[in-house]
This record gives C-alpha cells, sequence and structure tokens, in this order.
C-alpha cells in the first residue's frame, strides 16, 4: 500500500483527489489550511488530516506520521479566486511556498513532488500547448505559475527531488460552483435568464474532473520526474460550442446572449492541449466526454437548485 501527502487538501481538487485516492487503496495524510472547513475528509477511512499553513512548513518536527511517504502533492495555492488572481503581493508568495514545499519533501525523504500549474502559463502561445512552448502568463496567477515552476524546477534539480509540474486546463464537474464560464451558463439558464459572453470564438479544451484526478494518480504511479505534462480531454472546440450544448441541453428554446459582450484584449487566446506523452507514459485515456461530463453536471446544479 502506497502513503501519499496531498498539501492543501480543503480545495475543490485536492479533497477529490483525497477522497479517491483512498479509494485507489492508498493511505493519505491530508494537510489542511484550518482557517477553512474541512468536514468532508473527517472520519474517512484511511485519510488523516493535519493542518499546517504554507509560512510555516518548516515548524514541523521529525514525525513517524511522515515516513514511507513516496509522493507528495502541492494543491495549496494562495489567491486562486477571481478577485485575487491579479493581486501581485498575493501571488508572489507562490513562489516562496512552492520552495517551502520542496524543502519540506527534502526533509522528509519525499522523493516525488507533483504541482498543479496552469494552461494559462503559455495562454498566449496561439499554437498547441505540448509543455515545452516558452511561457506566455497573461496575468499575475499565470506569471507567478511560471516563476514558481521555473525556480522549483532548479531546486529540484540541484536537491535531489522528483518533480513533476502538469499543465491543467479548465476543469468542470459537480463541486465547482464559481463564475467560470460553464457554471454562469448552467445556472444563468436554469434560472430562465440569458448568459451574456463575448464572441467565445475561442478554442478551448475543458477536463472532466473525475479525468483530472485519474491522470494526477496516474503521473504519480507513472510520470517522468522533471518532465512538464500537459493535461486536458484533449479535444478541443470554439468556446460558445459548449455553452450553445449547455443551452440545448437544458432548454434549446432559452435565449443565449453570445456577442453580448467586448472581448477585454484584442487577442482571442486559445487553449489546445496535445495530451499524446501523458497517454504515452502513463496509459492515460479521458473516460468523459464533454456530453457525458456536462449532463452530470448539469445536474448537480439542478439538484442544488432544487433544494434550496
Amino acid at each position: 500500500m502506497k502513503k501519499v501527502i496531498v498539501l492543501g487538501a480543503n480545495g475543490f481538487l485536492g479533497t477529490k483527489l483525497a477522497l479517491t485516492l483512498t479509494q485507489e487503496g492508498y493511505d493519505v495524510i491530508a494537510m489542511v489550511d484550518g482557517r477553512f472547513p474541512y468536514d468532508s475528509l473527517k472520519g474517512e477511512k484511511g485519510i488523516i488530516t493535519l493542518e499546517f499553513q504554507l509560512e510555516n512548513l518548516d515548524s514541523f518536527e521529525d514525525n513517524k506520521l511522515f515516513e514511507e511517504v513516496d509522493t507528495l502533492y502541492h494543491f495549496a495555492w494562495a489567491g486562486v479566486n477571481a478577485t485575487k488572481r491579479s493581486e501581485a503581493d498575493t501571488q508572489i508568495q507562490n513562489i516562496q511556498y512552492g520552495i517551502n514545499v520542496l524543502r519540506f519533501a527534502e526533509r522528509f525523504h519525499i522523493t516525488k513532488v507533483i504541482i498543479p500549474g496552469s494552461a494559462a502559463e503559455v495562454g498566449c502561445s496561439q499554437g498547441v500547448i505540448t509543455g515545452k512552448e516558452l511561457p506566455s502568463p497573461t496575468d499575475m496567477y499565470s506569471a507567478a505559475k511560471v516563476a514558481t515552476r521555473f525556480v522549483c524546477q532548479t531546486y529540484a534539480r540541484q536537491h535531489g527531488i522528483g518533480l513533476v509540474w502538469t499543465l491543467i486546463t479548465s476543469v468542470y464537474g459537480p463541486g465547482r460552483d464559481d463564475n467560470n464560464l460553464l457554471s454562469y451558463t448552467i445556472k444563468k439558464l436554469l434560472a430562465g435568464e440569458k448568459p451574456s459572453t463575448t464572441k467565445l470564438e475561442q478554442k478551448w479544451d475543458y477536463i472532466y474532473i473525475e479525468d483530472l484526478i485519474r491522470a494526477l494518480i496516474l503521473l504519480g504511479e507513472k510520470g517522468v520526474c522533471d518532465k512538464v505534462y500537459p493535461i486536458g480531454a484533449g479535444e478541443n472546440r470554439q468556446m460558445k460550442e459548449y455553452v450553445e450544448m449547455i443551452r440545448n441541453i437544458i432548454n434549446p428554446s432559452l435565449p443565449i446572449g453570445i456577442g453580448d459582450l467586448p472581448y477585454k484584449t484584442s487577442v482571442v487566446d486559445n487553449q489546445i492541449l496535445d495530451i499524446s506523452e501523458l497517454e504515452k507514459e502513463t496509459g492515460f485515456r479521458p473516460y468523459y466526454s464533454f456530453e457525458k461530463g456536462i449532463n452530470i453536471t448539469i445536474e448537480y446544479f439542478m439538484d442544488r437548485i432544487g433544494g434550496g
């Protein structure tokens, strides 16, 4: 049985990863920020919760709890929500936090660290994202991801830590309820209101949460260290097609305001991912088509709205 740490297990992705790992037979140390709720992890078989804060990871004393841990997932990132993504001071903290995580891994002889980066790190590349292109971040969040990647890669090479960096595309599914395009559209349409968007001409890759978690577990098992792996569904369509599909599932007669809003910039970015190396080296195959995943997601929101 393998033993792993999920650092930042309070959040949408961290919680789902921790719970899925236990179902796969792993022992999981879910390290959580005590300032935020983590009730869904309490009492789960195979999960030990441990409170921490990124700024004081070095304060942990030698602990038998960390013995035989071979993989650490770092999901603790300050400033993920939309209001914080452009705050320079908040995002810059994450660079130091990344080093704190690697020092923690080094101290407790954890040989593999997996860090979720973002496809937005190369958001202005206009080409297919392979993980080998030059960075082209579009905001402070993605710029801090780029900086953290290069700083952590350098530190990992110098100190013999196996680091796997990922470039994750947009994630959707039950449990993610923020103002992203898909959840905004679903909630507006379920309320009988018209969603207003830009022209949505971008080609985009969306990955369902279950597929993302499977990819991350496979990278923990088989991923090659010192590599960058794009993670997506491997398919892309114009964003307006996704919105139209959601409308057609909910009610084909409802209006949608595609083109009501102007673009924020003159550049229309695409997010097209090449997942061939991920597939070749880990055996990953996306299971959920967008049609299948979005139907489940719409049902999730219908249940929430119906129960509210």
